[in-house]
C-alpha cells in the first residue's frame, strides 16, 4: 500500500474539489449576470440623446481605421461629462437590475463574458482533482501498482480518464466526448492567444452537455469508492439546477 498519503490527503483533495466546483459555478453565474447587464444597458442607451456639446465634440474626433493608432490614442473628450454621467448611471442601474431580475437565455446563446474563463478553468480543475483522488484510491486498494500510479498521475488528464474508464469505454457504457470538449475549452483559457480569445464563446447548450457527462463519470467513481461523504455528483447537480432555474 502507498503509505505516503493518509486520510488528510483525501480530505485536502475533497476540499480542493469543493473549492473548484464552487468557484466554477460562481463564475458562470457572474458571466450570465454580466451578459444580462449588457442587454439591459443596450436598451437603456437607446433613450440617451446626444446634446449639442456631444455633437460638437464628436465632430472634432478623428477615429482611425488602424487598431494600433486607436489603442495609442489619448483622445478622451468624445462625449460631454454630463452624458458620461448619464451613461455611467445607466450601467450601474443595469447591473443592479441584472442581479435581481429574472431572465431566461436561449440554449443557443453564446457566452462572451470574460468570466467564462473562471468557469471552464475551475470545472476542469474540479474533474482533474477527483480523477487524481480516484487514482490514489486505486493505488491504495492495490488495483494500480506503485510504478503505474507514478506514471499515470503525471499523464495528461484525458489519459488518466481513459485508463480509469477503459472497460466502460470498450463496452460503450461511458462516453468521454464532452469531457474532451471541456479540456479543449480549458486549454483555450490556459493558452489565451488572440485566436482563442476571439473563439472562446461556448453556447449554454454546450455547457449543459458537458455538465451532464461530468455527473455521469463522477457517479461511476463514487459507486466504486463508496466514500462516506456527500456525493460530488449531487453537489454538481445542485449547482446545475440553480443555473438552469435562474438563467435557462
Amino acid at each position: 500500500m502507498n503509505n505516503q498519503h493518509d486520510l488528510n490527503t483525501y480530505s485536502k483533495l475533497a476540499d480542493g474539489a469543493n473549492f473548484f466546483l464552487a468557484e466554477s459555478f460562481k463564475y458562470i453565474d457572474i458571466a450570465l449576470e454580466y451578459e444580462l447587464s449588457e442587454i439591459l444597458f443596450s436598451k437603456k442607451l437607446e433613450s440617451v440623446n446626444p446634446t449639442e456639446k456631444d455633437l460638437s465634440l464628436f465632430e472634432k474626433v478623428r477615429i482611425s481605421d488602424d487598431n494600433i493608432s486607436v489603442l495609442q490614442s489619448k483622445e478622451e473628450n468624445v462625449i460631454s461629462d454630463e452624458t458620461k454621467k448619464i451613461i455611467k448611471d445607466l450601467w450601474s442601474k443595469s447591473q443592479f437590475e441584472a442581479e435581481n431580475k429574472s431572465f431566461k437565455f436561449g440554449l443557443n446563446h453564446n457566452i462572451n463574458s470574460i468570466e467564462i474563463l473562471g468557469h471552464l478553468n475551475n470545472l476542469g480543475f474540479f474533474i482533474e482533482t477527483l480523477v487524481n483522488r480516484h487514482l490514489l484510491f486505486l493505488n491504495q486498494i492495490k488495483k494500480i501498482d506503485n510504478l503505474s500510479y507514478k506514471r499515470f498521475i503525471r499523464a495528461k488528464v484525458m489519459e488518466r480518464l481513459i485508463y480509469i474508464f477503459k472497460e466502460d469505454l470498450s463496452s460503450n457504457k461511458v462516453q468521454l466526448n464532452e469531457i474532451v470538449n471541456l479540456f479543449s475549452l480549458r486549454n483555450k483559457t490556459v493558452h489565451f492567444t488572440p485566436d482563442n480569445a476571439k473563439d472562446l464563446k461556448p453556447k449554454i447548450s454546450e455547457l449543459i452537455q458537458i455538465w451532464n457527462q461530468c455527473i455521469k463519470i463522477i457517479s461511476i467513481l463514487e459507486k466504486t469508492e463508496k466514500f462516506n461523504e456527500e456525493n460530488f455528483s449531487e453537489i454538481l447537480k445542485q449547482n446545475i439546477n440553480y443555473i438552469k432555474n435562474r438563467w435557462v
